[in-house]
């Protein structure tokens, strides 16, 4: 051991701590701010407040100077402003306000999905009826929609908007003419600027009202805490100086005498500690010194020897300074995961680049270095491109080709974008993505099992071509190997092959890549179809049935924005899809049989037996697909 005197110095630090934590909770709890927005209980941010400083379910994440709904089932929804003394907030949807055409025609309801959140029955209501079929002119309350189906400035004769006093009102007929036949959302709207249904655009960009069933705040305050929750007993609690919790308020001010002169006797005991922590720093500070020069210089002897080892098959290795100059220190932040965090920079050049910042790396430089060289030795049009990396102490980060359009999720189940993709293209896509797993799968020297294939980790570039990316759950392992050893399941719920999840299904192999490629195939033929109908039926179906049922048994799909001359793609996407995600994995095609199956015409496809899976892993999959979007 380095430190002969670290177990003196722990304790006295506990002792020290003992003394100066007062209030660190409250600390931990301060508002703070999101653009012009105070965020406070009941509201919290996870990087700016503790856990305990808000309901779990009202998590903000500040983007672009605003705060948005973390846990809500629409994630484009943010608070444009909050009224503590009321437990009340006004919520806009982004997605309405940034769209900059004037067909800002939502063909969804509200649908906030969790508690304490509750829409205010003081709301206004828009109520939009659509392809109600010809009709007459309609009332004067009833304003025809505008851009209902197209960019352009035609009016719509069959798609009305009303708006109403109060939210959530039974609307069952129109004066003279039938609504059976109309498709209704209904949208809350503040209406306080006096806007009437003609401008509807405006109060919809103005948001509503949210009310929420929390526990009153003022009593706590009052007494000179910090309100928070107790994430164990999910209760309300106030956060005192004595750093204690309460379950309403602090205690009076004869206990905080008691506790003051607690403080003091304590104080006495730190600094008589104080000066021994001193002498004991001094003693031991040239010998530390002389342990962490040595561990340091050995591990940098390792990590240059190993680079020298692999000569120009190493990607470029970064400093952390050099990171912060080409993220400009962290301005531009794209996305967060469970594994990282990833900015947006520029090299030199003027390429744009994506860093991703790893979080608790635990593995040594050697293990990381040898992960980064292997992967930095592919190349595939459909892998993405690893430019670089940094490791430097505890941190840990690559440099990736930035990919300007995103990831394949926001495609599939997003009402606008997935536009954007024709099943031509989304046809594209899949067989490219089994290229590039292919390719992994094969390798020459080094084959790697990705174990993490979902629509958020295939990134698309300027020409919607896409590239497997996120390679912090994969395995690499030799050639001659045809299983696996895992120490731990790995993988994201809903695409975990059986057999990651449990032995008694066989082993993991490349095999289980091949499962969660089906997953996502069909979620690309599901999504792209229907995706409200997706999310309400997975409720009570199988997804895979969901899909067997309606495509890959020759159910009527044409009524899915399918085409004669598509048909055949979408029928095919859903057979091969079926055939990757069979329980057992002998059962499952190779990466080079799906490539092979999805160049076949679908007439040369056999039709897959029904997927079916035993009720654990059927439940995890549920699960994904109600809290998927």
């Amino acid at each position: 051991m380095c430190n002969p005197f670290l177990p003196i110095f722990f304790i006295l630090f506990h002792i020290w701590r003992i003394v100066l934590s007062d209030s660190v909770k409250m600390e931990a709890c301060a508002p703070v701010k999101c653009g012009t927005v105070d965020i406070s209980y009941p509201l919290w941010i996870p990087e700016q407040q503790a856990g305990y400083c808000g309901y779990p379910t009202l998590e903000i994440d500040c983007r672009d100077d605003k705060p948005f709904l973390v846990q809500s089932y629409d994630t484009n929804y943010y608070i444009d402003r909050v009224f503590y003394d009321n437990s009340s907030f006004v919520l806009v949807n982004s997605f309405l306000v940034n769209w900059k055409s004037n067909c800002s025609v939502p063909r969804f309801n509200v649908s906030l999905g969790l508690g304490p959140m509750v829409v205010s029955k003081i709301n206004k209501e828009l109520v939009f009826f659509f392809n109600c079929g010809n009709m007459s002119t309609p009332p004067g309350e009833y304003q025809p929609v505008k851009c209902d189906t197209a960019l352009s400035d035609a009016v719509s004769n069959d798609s009305f908007v009303r708006l109403f006093e109060y939210y959530n009102d039974g609307v069952t007929s129109v004066p003279g003419e039938s609504l059976s036949n109309c498709s209704i959302s209904r949208i809350p709207v503040s209406g306080w600027n006096g806007s009437g249904v003609g401008h509807y655009t405006t109060l919809m960009n103005d948001g509503f009202l949210v009310e929420l069933k929390v526990t009153s705040c003022s009593d706590c305050r009052k007494s000179g805490g910090q309100c928070g929750f107790n994430n164990s007993t999910n209760m309300f609690m106030c956060i005192c100086s004595d750093d204690d919790m309460y379950p309403m308020s602090c205690p009076n001010s004869k206990a905080k005498k008691e506790d003051a002169k607690k403080i003091i006797l304590i104080g006495l005991i730190v600094a008589a500690a104080l000066a021994l922590i001193i002498i004991l720093v001094l003693l031991s500070f040239k010998y530390e010194r002389g342990c962490i020069f040595q561990r340091k210089h050995q591990e940098q002897t390792e990590i240059e020897m190993l680079i020298e080892k692999y000569g120009s098959f190493a990607p470029k290795r970064y400093n952390y300074r050099e990171l912060k100059k080409i993220t400009k220190s962290f301005q531009d932040k794209l996305g967060k995961g469970g594994f990282g965090t990833v900015y947006k920079g520029s090299l030199g050049d003027g390429r744009f680049v994506a860093v991703k910042f790893l979080h608790n790396a635990t593995r040594n430089g050697e293990e990381f270095l040898n992960e980064v060289i292997s992967i930095g030795r592919t190349s595939h049009v459909n892998v993405v491109n690893l430019l670089g990396f940094c490791i430097e102490g505890s941190k840990r980060a690559l440099i990736y080709e930035y990919m300007p359009n995103g990831s394949l999720d926001s495609y599939i189940y997003s009402e606008i974008s997935r536009d954007v993709l024709g099943w031509e293209k989304l046809y594209d896509i899949a067989i490219s993505i089994a290229r590039g797993i292919e390719y992994l799968h094969r390798g020459c020297n080094t084959r790697i099992v990705h174990f993490d294939i979902k629509p958020q980790n295939i990134l698309l570039d300027e020409d919607f071509c896409p590239k497997i990316s996120d390679f912090g759950l994969a395995k690499l392992f030799q050639p001659k190997e045809s299983i696996i050893s895992l120490a731990e399941m790995r993988g994201t719920v809903g695409y975990i092959a059986p057999e990651v999840f449990s032995r008694s299904f066989g082993v993991p192999s490349t095999k289980s890549d091949v499962y969660s490629y089906g997953m996502m195939v069909l979620e690309m033929v599901g999504g792209k179809n229907n995706p409200k109908q997706i999310v309400a039926s997975s409720s009570k179906d199988y997804f895979p049935h969901w899909i067997y049922d309606r495509v890959a048994d020759g159910g009527n799909i044409q009524t899915w924005d399918v085409t004669v001359e598509t048909e055949g793609i979408v029928r095919k996407m859903a057979m091969v899809g079926l055939w990757c995600i069979q329980t057992l994995p002998a059962n499952r095609p190779s990466m080079s049989g799906v490539v092979e199956m999805l160049e076949k015409s679908l007439d040369e496809l056999e039709i897959p037996p029904k997927p079916f899976l035993s009720s654990p892993q059927c439940s995890i999959i549920l699960s994904l697909n109600s809290n998927s979007g």
